[in-house]
């Protein structure tokens, strides 16, 4: 198992090192593979009736989140996972379901055309508390982990952008333990955040901290490979193609577009609505880069 300072290491070895970080950026993405192949053949637990009632709550709630474009839309599904928090206050799984709700809202509040950065900051308090009753109950869990590095990233990005890059190691530190029991959690879900923030702050200082976005994407590359009807990895590695820039990188992100705006949405059972909300945002990254409506099929 890599630590979170080996693999601060590796991404932040001199730029003369460059095709030495992309292959072992590579190999290790293939050892997480690996990994999360051999997780995933384990027999599942055995659920609770209580759980089990929580998961059907869950479901319904997961159907909501990906469509909704404003904070009072996601109130049904935190609802929904409150119930299922009261249904099943041991199980891990609900608690940080509630914290991923609680969190789209948050980050919904913050794209408003006048942002309520005391109130968003408020709903994020309460998500890192779901993320701390997961870890209470599981200090292992994979969602309750990967869950409360989105908080901790959110949180920073509504005071500075910046502070996002220098929260990294910390980041890495919450990720080990997911890659300890599953690296590629929901279809690579750590390296999309890594994407996320390498896109996001300024190229300058992501540089000059070492972090050099084009190192994510051996990650993203396996996430697809293992899963290519997961359209989120699709979106994320369009924008690091976009991030690093050049003629082919954009032909690349536009390759990447247009798989997810021609592919069955329902290709990928259980991530139908997500799917369907990555195809909005694909057709919309399309036009922004070439200034027209995607061709029609």
């Amino acid at each position: 198992m890599i630590s979170a300072a080996v693999l601060a290491g590796l991404i932040s070895l001199p730029a003369r090192a460059a095709e030495n970080k992309m292959a072992a950026a590579k190999a290790r993405a293939e050892l997480y593979a690996q990994k999360s192949l051999e997780y995933r053949k384990q027999a599942p637990r055995q659920l609770t009736p209580s759980e089990f009632k929580a998961e059907q709550l869950m479901a319904q709630a997961g159907r909501i989140i990906p469509g909704c474009e404003s904070p009072e839309q996601t109130e049904p599904a935190i609802k929904l996972y409150r119930d299922a928090v009261k249904t099943a206050p041991g199980y891990d799984q609900a608690w940080w379901g509630l914290a991923m709700a609680l969190w789209a809202k948050a980050t919904l509040m913050t794209q408003e055309p006048k942002p309520d950065k005391q109130a968003a900051r408020a709903v994020l308090r309460q998500a890192r508390q779901a993320c701390d009753a997961a870890l209470k109950i599981n200090p292992m869990s994979p969602g309750g982990n990967y869950w409360l590095s989105n908080v901790i990233l959110t949180e920073a990005g509504l005071k500075n952008i910046v502070q996002q890059a220098f929260l990294l190691p910390e980041i890495f530190k919450l990720s080990d333990k997911v890659a300890e029991v599953d690296p590629f959690f929901d279809y690579g879900a750590v390296f999309r955040t890594y994407a996320t923030v390498l896109v996001a702050v300024p190229g300058w200082l992501s540089r000059s901290l070492g972090f050099e976005p084009q190192i994510i994407l051996p990650y993203l590359d396996k996430s697809i490979e293992l899963e290519p009807d997961c359209f989120v990895n699709y979106i994320s590695r369009a924008d690091v193609y976009l991030k690093v820039g050049g003629p082919a990188n954009r032909d690349l992100a536009l390759k990447d577009l247009e798989y997810v705006i021609t592919r069955s949405p329902d290709s990928l059972p259980g991530y139908q609505a997500d799917n369907r909300a990555r195809q909005k945002a694909a057709a919309k990254t399309w036009k922004q880069i070439t200034g027209r409506d995607f061709p029609a099929r």
